[in-house]
């Protein structure tokens, strides 16, 4: 935790706002998307739905995903444990409300068609993202353990989202496979293995589907020295050719017609 709050301090201290973006598509990217205060129609009802989630104890039976899985994120759940509650689950592995009206604001700015995500966790950022995007959207998340994925397919059914297909086994191995069949990706959010070796080898399978106008969207890239590393040589990538970093996430874009550039903004 330490590692942390000490590179937010830094990051805090470099970071700019709108009078340091130098580039008209991050200038209206942040000020339209990133920073804007609006409010919308969906963020009550998914909120209205976290508060559920966060107030009931039934237990799950959680498959054990080893170091960096977005369950064992948190210190203060039981990462020896095989159950874990739907409230901790809610409060330590779901997307926080501030990432996912930002996921919200982004595809409700992009308008993508497909949409892909690693990590479903409870299926609240999937909700955010599937509430925004246009109804014709195919969006596809993956999730490793099979309860809480029935959990996430619940959550869809409430809210009425049948746009929305969940892959559930390991994500190291259920991710080639359907990548074989997927269509090119317009936007991708990667919020599963929180460490150096699986989120660039999972960026690295995913570009070979994005085209010049996909979005990549990837967290928690300052929690660890590996987390980092992995997001430096991301955007160090020849693909990659504007990439920002809001600290809690990091966008990368593949615009060919953009010059290579990179910005620390606050968020």
């Amino acid at each position: 935790m330490l590692f942390y709050a000490l590179n937010y301090v830094y990051f805090y201290l470099k970071a700019g706002n709108q009078q340091a973006v130098h580039s008209s598509f991050v200038y209206e990217l942040y000020t339209l998307a990133i920073q804007t205060k609006k409010e919308y129609y969906a963020f009550s009802e998914l909120e209205s739905l976290r508060q559920e989630l966060i107030s009931d104890r039934t237990e799950l039976e959680v498959t054990d995903f080893g170091a960096g899985s977005k369950h064992t994120i948190s210190p203060k759940i039981n990462n020896n444990s095989t159950k874990k509650s739907i409230s901790k689950i809610a409060l330590y592995s779901a997307t926080t409300s501030k990432k996912g009206q930002l996921l919200f604001r982004l595809v409700d700015y992009f308008k993508p068609k497909t949409i892909l995500e690693l990590g479903t966790s409870l299926g609240i950022s999937t909700l955010f993202m599937a509430l925004a995007a246009p109804s014709e959207a195919q969006i596809i998340t993956f999730e490793g353990c099979p309860q809480i994925a029935e959990k996430a397919k619940e959550n869809f059914e409430e809210l009425e989202q049948d746009n929305i297909e969940i892959i559930v086994g390991n994500i190291d191995k259920t991710l080639p496979k359907n990548l074989v069949s997927c269509p090119s990706l317009d936007f991708v959010f990667l919020d599963a293995n929180h460490r150096y070796e699986p989120t660039l080898d999972y960026f690295n399978q995913i570009l070979e589907k994005c085209h010049n106008d996909t979005i990549i969207i990837l967290d928690d890239i300052h929690w660890s020295e590996g987390m980092e590393k992995a997001w430096k040589e991301i955007i160090n990538n020849e693909k990659v050719t504007i990439s920002i970093d809001l600290f809690q996430l990091g966008l990368v874009f593949l615009m060919k017609d953009q010059p290579k550039q990179h910005f620390d903004l606050r968020f």
